[in-house]
């Protein structure tokens, strides 16, 4: 009832095996009963199952984890070829992610300069993860606040980031035009 160790046996390693699959290509094993590096077989509950397990380094040293039961052989090798490619040890020689290279996503949408007839404050702090000069992120909402006498003073909280800037705007005043000295 539980997982074979990668031996000899003869199995599904020889023929037909995925080399490739969900934009991974997979680790093959010579020596494993499935064919896949770090896959074993379970029958359970008389249904055959494959368990996935990857040495990892976790900064320290090295340590055998457990990444789950699968349906399939491959599902299972794919999921320690995300492992392998995600770990620091494992590095690109390690795993290799085919098929075309995902874009990362754009950093923010564009910012609304004007909003509700004001001129709003668009911070230029790379730091700032709203993009607005007296807004912050709180919680799932976002914050308006002025700073007085070295204080921060709330100005209330929003839905977006655009609301929380024209409460800014209105409070101190809306922001100079671009270009203006």
């Amino acid at each position: 009832a539980g997982a074979e160790a990668e031996g000899g046996e003869e199995g599904e390693a020889a023929v037909g095996l995925v080399t490739e699959s969900e934009g991974y290509r997979l680790h093959l094993s010579s020596t494993g009963s499935t064919g896949y590096l770090g896959v074993f077989r379970r029958e359970d509950c008389g249904r055959l199952k494959f368990v996935a397990m990857v040495s990892l380094h976790d900064g320290h040293r090295m340590r055998l984890t457990y990444l789950g039961v699968f349906p399939t052989a491959v599902k299972a090798a794919v999921a320690v070829a995300k492992a392998k490619l995600q770990s620091s040890s494992g590095g690109p020689s390690s795993a290799v992610q085919v098929g075309p290279v995902p874009t990362a996503p754009p950093r923010r949408a564009p910012l609304v300069a004007e909003a509700e007839g004001l001129r709003l404050h668009v911070s230029s702090r790379s730091n700032n993860t709203t993009g607005y000069t007296g807004v912050v992120k709180h919680g799932s909402r976002f914050k308006a606040q002025d700073r007085r006498d070295g204080k921060a003073v709330s100005l209330g909280t929003f839905d977006t980031a655009v609301e929380a800037a024209v409460a800014y705007a209105r409070a101190v005043g809306q922001a100079e035009a671009a270009g203006a000295a």
